[in-house]
């Protein structure tokens, strides 16, 4: 959490560092959280966070693991895959565009042909 020494936030709300909304959540409904990632903006941070509230010592208990290294490889990943996806369709528009333009030079070929071999055709019935 970038913090210089446990002394500067030791004895004071969770409310310092943190966004205290998982805490209350856990709290008011009695629902404990496991495993949810979360950004901490503040901190540049992804963290896996578990909050536990214990009735009997009335203690809330919160366990973060850092993942931001797992999470900025999956969004490269994620980008990788975005960009790829991107290339590919650019790939199969310009196949397409190309096909179609095949398509009307054969068109226009064979309509050409045809009237050539017409020509032809009543030229040497004509004879």
């Amino acid at each position: 959490m970038n913090l210089r020494s446990a002394a500067d936030v030791l004895g004071d709300g969770v409310i310092r560092i943190l966004d205290p909304k998982d805490f209350v959540e856990v709290l008011q409904k009695g629902r404990n959280i496991r495993d949810r990632r979360v950004y901490l903006a503040e901190y540049d941070r992804y963290v896996e966070e578990t909050i536990v509230y214990d009735k009997e010592y009335r203690l809330l208990v919160c366990i973060m693991r850092d993942v931001t290294e797992e999470e900025t490889a999956r969004e490269k990943k994620e980008s990788i895959s975005r960009q790829t996806v991107e290339v590919a369709d650019r790939v199969v528009d310009k196949q397409m565009r190309i096909v179609q333009e095949i398509a009307s030079l054969l068109g226009e070929t064979a309509a050409e042909t045809k009237i050539a071999l017409s020509k032809l055709k009543e030229s040497i019935s004509d004879e």
